[in-house]
Order: C-alpha cells, then structure tokens, then sequence
C-alpha cells in the first residue's frame, strides 16, 4: 500500500535542505533549486506548526532518487552524484586542519599541483564564500604551465592573538627545471572551530599574486 509522507525539511547530507518558520499567515514560501522557482504545490508545500514541511517523495524523486517504504521504515536511494558529494566531503574534512602550519602546507601543495580544491578545503568559511564562484569558473584548477611554485624550505610563525597565526614563507618560481625569481607570502590563520582545533585560511597576501599565473583567493601585500 502506497503512503504518503511529509518531513520537516531539515540539515542533511543526501539532498536539499532548508529549515524555515514562517507564520501561518503568510503566503506560502518561494522554491527554488539552483535558482530556478518551482511552484509550492508541486512539492506538496504546507505549513505545519510554523514550519514549512514538504513530501519528502516528491523532493527526493526530482533530485533523482528513489523512496521506499517498508517494514514500517522509509528507504532514501538517491543518485550518483549524491554519493559523489558525500565522498568529497568526506575526502575534504580529510584535510582539516589541527594546527595553523598544516593549513598553509595543504595549501602550498594545493598551489603545487594546481589543485584547487586542496586550496579551498582549508580556506575559512569567510574566504570559501568569497572564491568558491571563481573557482568553479576555472574547474577548480589553478596555476600555469609555468612558472609554477617550488618547494617551501621553511615558514615562519607569528602568533597574532590565541586564535590567529601569520605564516611567512619565500618560495622559488621554477620554469623550465630553473629557478629564475623568488616570490614571498604572507598568510593568516584562524581558529575556526575551538571544540575540534579547526585552523583555516582567513587571508593570502603574495609579493605578487600573480606570479604563477591563476591564483584564487590572493591579494597584493600592501593592499586593502
């Protein structure tokens, strides 16, 4: 027998969620996926208590999956690419870091490797929101061909306040197997999560921010 179910949409993992309290006077509140609107009654939309509540069939089959019910349990398949976003974010809190050093080294080699994503996954949330479009628009690889970042002999650590470190490092600029220039850099590092020992990348200052070619997230030492 088919059952219809509604849920409090609420924060999780497997597909869309929003959480709003909106008063039962009010008109019924705008859905929008990916920017585009859909109508409220195509996802059932209702307010309960002060809550807008939706049938959970219908939000998990528009994103491709599949619900099933039975045993007195509901079973939520949904789609590769649901999977594919929960194993990034697993492979991204991988590379949280426990100590201010350690963000700036993930980063470093994110810049080594042209490797975007290294580089945001220990960004704070204030810089994540500010480069997370440019990266996208660049495939999340940055860089050049050449010159490209060589390896980071020693950085340096100034303790700012309990919860911020700046980080100062040279680094070579290599083109073809040679060093021609030296560039510098100047990196702030904040405690974002007391409870866990979480550092991220609150601000990147390069000599020249340009200096191996496409470098998101950086400004010009000096600036404003």
């Amino acid at each position: 027998m088919k059952k219809g179910w509604k849920v409090l949409i609420t924060t999780g993992a497997a597909f869309l969620i929003v959480t709003s309290t909106v008063a039962a006077s009010s008109p019924l509140p705008r859905i929008f996926f990916n920017n585009n609107e859909y109508a409220s009654n195509y996802f059932n939309l209702d307010i309960v208590n002060d809550r807008a509540t939706v049938s959970l069939r219908t939000l998990v089959e528009h994103l491709q999956g599949k619900v099933t019910y039975k045993d007195d349990s509901i079973y939520v398949d949904m789609p590769e690419a649901s999977k594919v976003a929960m194993q990034l974010k697993r492979l991204e809190s991988g590379l949280v870091a426990e100590k201010p050093e350690v963000a700036v080294e993930t980063w470093i080699r994110g810049v080594q490797r042209r490797n975007g994503a290294m580089q945001y996954a220990v960004l704070s949330p204030a810089l994540r929101e500010q480069t997370k479009k440019e990266f996208e628009d660049f495939f999340w690889v940055t860089g050049g061909s050449s010159p490209h970042m060589g390896k980071v002999e020693k950085l340096n650590s100034k303790e700012l306040s309990s919860d911020q470190v700046q980080i100062t490092f040279d680094y070579p600029l290599i083109a073809s197997g040679q060093t021609y220039a030296t560039g510098s850099a100047s990196i702030i590092v904040d405690l974002v999560n007391k409870d866990y020992d979480t550092w991220a990348i609150s601000k990147i200052e390069l000599k020249d921010p340009d200096d191996t070619g496409i470098m998101i997230g950086a400004t010009k030492m000096g600036s404003k």
